[in-house]
């Protein structure tokens, strides 16, 4: 029967145990270094557990299977001793090494009796008691205070139950001066004999005696500085935690992680006591904490080689927990119903756990065929009981034979093991989540609905990379947060908006997780001078609106340097050319060293179209009413005769070649005179036919000359200087501007490497989809940015044969 440890006994505060396993004190160099480890923390309250050293409980496992054979038997002893007295030589120097030398000969001459008369555990004792007594001599050597003390004079354990209370008090009594270097592995039970705490039983005395003791912090030293997400021998994309949650700590040491263990952390739970994962090889750097919280974002994918099912039928009250105390070994719980439950246990301990439940009358069976398992806990943002879409995907090209899943665990259940690839690929997609994006769309007119409507196939297509999610929808008028955008149907979204209230958009803006990036598809002056707000509010711009790269200098500067001292990007490949790809082709030529000396073309859809269906035949004005009732023009198209729209993009094009110019020094000369603008454009309709009169004249003129008629801009840099112009002009047959289609765009670069045949970029110009698709382009530009870039894999694959 356990008794519950009562804190009647004073224990200094601060006190710590630190925790060093066979691994840190492989040999002498590393003997010497966990001995500069505990000469640091410079604590008069320090316990310190050790492991036997190196593999030596291996080769004392050895000597056991050899009982029968003394002769073997002896050689072996022979051989064990010959390499820990080269240890102990090694660590030690003058009576120090003398002394721990003769104890040791000691406990060899003591084996053959011991392993022959069936005190097995007696046997194995000795690699700890030879850690503690090595250990505290060489402190000793190096003038810090430490004795040894064997845990069996004071740790008693009844049917795997710590009396805590008795043991305690024995604790106490043992207690001596100085550091304390305590045996782990072993104990007594009630009646005086020794024990062991099973493999890894060193984790489990720490924390035992960190509860004790009431230390402040338990130190378990490994050769690992944290707890990763995966095997960071087999996975190198594991990431390494510095914190974990109590609860996935527990869940991890019941798959079998092999830095934590179920019995570890038990005698812990609930205490104040901190617990640590650290490195004895790097013991300048932090470790990783056991936490309280229960919303850590840590993933883990764990794996299993030769576990089998094992079938439990009534279990009497004895659980999957109980049962690996018993064996030593990971059970794990698959499912549970009225008819029974369902475990999984390795392979090499299944016909020992069927024996000890058929013992207490439980009825279980084990499969024969032996499985691969592979196990992911699941991270906060991840517990449902559905599995992520890229994680399903790669799930399905896999093909398990059985899948077991709750909120916070998956299992998969191979025939054969994974490959490192297959593992790798698996633990990438559950442990390090797509990205999300969070989404401010700012317009719902024809470009902003037609974005929408794109959107899913955006996301089908880089679903395995990252998430886009339309956090906010607004327009001059109206906002909506995060809608639910199933349909994506903006005139149905909008019937849940409410009007606009600009702070309240900033605020709930500000307080989205990163990355987000604000959409503008308005052409609005207003909301381009109010970036620096988006900006602040941590939003990467992505715009459609010419206003925004078109401001005066001072602004534009202003917002570009925001947009640096924040690491933010501006996207505004659609503000010329729509979705052509002109700006990116101009940044990819500067970027390689080409130096452009002329940009020249037709940057206006709307003057395409009218200049290209335009011969005298019918009145320009009809035309123009035309283009109005197709909706090529803006509401009122005496703003697109204006030329403004293309003096606008021919300023985009200078500010991206990083040339510091404003509107006023691109020289425009308006297809309609400023004279025959009128005040509305009723009016102007009234006296349409002196410009109908106008334009007939220059197309007589120009085709007499065999030319036709182009809207164009150009742009030129000298030695001179720069010169930039919008105008009317009219050009010959075989001129590259001659031969495009109505609304088509065509620019035309002219660098150092295309100067006698400029660069020429053509297509349709404007309308909604070529601008919508030229966003998205912008779009999956910026997600490259949060995205890690590795080859295809088979399951990235798959998705782009599903989509």
């Amino acid at each position: 029967m356990t008794t519950q440890l009562q804190p009647r006994h004073y224990w200094p505060a601060g006190s710590q145990v630190h925790k060093f396993g066979g691994t840190s004190l492989a040999d002498a160099s590393r003997f010497k270094a966990v001995a500069a480890i505990i000469k640091q923390q410079q604590l008069s309250e320090c316990w310190v557990v050790v492991s036997a050293p190196g593999k030596t409980t291996d080769q004392l496992c050895a000597l056991l299977e050899l009982a029968d054979s003394p002769s073997a038997l002896s050689r072996a002893i022979e051989q064990l001793g010959q390499s820990l007295q080269q240890l102990v030589m090694n660590t030690l120097t003058g009576a120090w090494a003398d002394e721990v030398l003769a104890q040791l000969q000691s406990w060899l001459a003591a084996l053959p009796t011991q392993i022959q008369t069936g005190q097995q555990v007696d046997a194995l004792a000795l690699g700890e008691s030879l850690s503690a007594l090595l250990l505290s001599r060489l402190l000793r050597q190096l003038g810090v205070g430490a004795d040894w003390l064997d845990s069996r004079h004071f740790l008693t354990v009844e049917h795997h139950q710590i009396r805590w209370d008795e043991s305690e008090q024995r604790l106490q009594a043992q207690r001596g001066n100085g550091i304390q270097i305590v045996t782990g592995f072993i104990a007594r039970d009630p009646a005086g004999n020794s024990l062991t705490l099973g493999r890894n039983g060193s984790d489990y005395s720490a924390t035992i005696l960190g509860r004790l003791i009431q230390a402040e912090q338990v130190h378990i030293w490994t050769d690992v500085d944290a707890i990763y997400s995966g095997d960071p021998r087999r996975l190198t994309a594991a990431i390494p935690y510095r914190q974990v949650s109590w609860r996935q700590a527990c869940l991890l040491a019941q798959l079998g992680n092999p830095v934590l263990h179920a019995r570890t952390l038990a005698p812990l739970q609930n205490s104040q006591t901190r617990l640590e994962v650290r490195s004895s090889f790097q013991p300048e750097r932090s470790g990783c904490q056991i936490v309280p919280q229960q919303d850590c974002t840590a993933s883990f994918v764990t794996d299993l080689s030769k576990v089998v099912l094992l079938s439990v039928h009534d279990t009497h009250g004895y659980d999957a927990d109980w049962l690996a105390r018993e064996l030593h070994q990971p059970v794990i719980e698959l499912s549970h119903t009225a008819e029974g439950h369902l475990w999984l246990v390795p392979q090499a301990v299944a016909s020992k756990a069927v024996q000890l439940l058929a013992e207490l009358d439980v009825h279980a069976v084990h499969d024969t065929q032996p499985y691969y398992a592979v196990a992911w806990l699941k991270p906060k943002q991840a517990q449902r009981e559905d599995l992520p879409a890229d994680v399903q995907a790669c799930i399905h090209a896999l093909q398990p034979l059985h899948v077991y899943q709750t909120k916070v665990l998956a299992i998969w259940l191979f025939d054969t093991e994974l490959s490192t690839m297959s593992l790798s690929e698996l633990h990438d997609c559950c442990t390090q989540p797509r990205p999300s994006i969070q989404i401010i769309v700012a317009g719902t007119g024809n470009v902003g609905a037609e974005f929408l409507k794109l959107l899913p196939g955006h996301q089908q297509k880089i679903g395995i990379k990252a998430r886009l999610e339309v956090a906010a929808l607004f327009n001059s008028r109206q906002m909506l947060f995060a809608p639910e955008l199933e349909s994506l149907d903006v005139e149905g979204i909008l019937q849940q908006a409410e009007p606009l209230q600009h702070q309240a958009l900033l605020a709930y803006i500000a307080q989205l997780d990163s990355p987000k990036v604000l959409i503008d598809l308005t052409p609005s002056q207003q909301l381009a001078e109010r970036y620096p707000e988006f900006i602040t509010a941590g939003c990467h711009i992505i715009s459609a609106n010419k206003q925004g790269v078109t401001l005066p200098q001072s602004q534009y500067q202003a917002i570009v340097q925001q947009l640096a001292d924040h690491q933010l990007q501006w996207l505004s490949n659609t503000t010329v050319g729509a979705g052509l790809p002109v700006q990116r082709t101009i940044q990819e030529l500067l970027s390689c060293g080409d130096r452009i000396q002329r940009i020249s073309g037709i940057f206006s859809g709307t003057l395409s179209w009218l200049l290209c269906k335009y011969d005298g035949s019918t009145p320009f004005s009809e035309l123009l009413l035309q283009a109005k009732e197709l909706g090529y023009t803006e509401p009122d198209p005496r703003e697109d005769l204006s030329g403004r729209d293309v003096q606008r993009k021919l300023l985009v094009l200078a500010r991206e070649l990083g040339l510091s110019l404003d509107l006023e020094h691109i020289k425009l000369t308006p297809l309609l005179p400023e004279t025959m603008a009128g005040a509305s454009w009723d009016a102007f309709w009234q006296q349409r036919a002196d410009f109908d009169a106008l334009m007939q004249a220059t197309v007589q003129q120009a085709q007499q000359q065999q030319q036709v008629l182009r809207y164009t801009g150009e742009l030129e840099i000298t030695a001179a200087g720069v010169r930039a112009e919008v105008k009317l002009v009219a050009v010959s047959a075989d001129n590259a501007l001659a031969g495009i289609q109505p609304c088509d765009n065509i620019f035309v670069i002219h660098s150092e490497w295309y100067q006698d045949t400029g660069l020429v970029i053509q297509g349709p110009g404007a309308g909604r989809t070529v601008t919508a698709g030229g966003v998205h382009a912008d779009l999956a530009h910026l997600v490259r940015q949060f995205v890690v870039e590795k080859p295809c894999t088979q399951t990235e694959l798959l998705l782009e044969r599903q989509s």
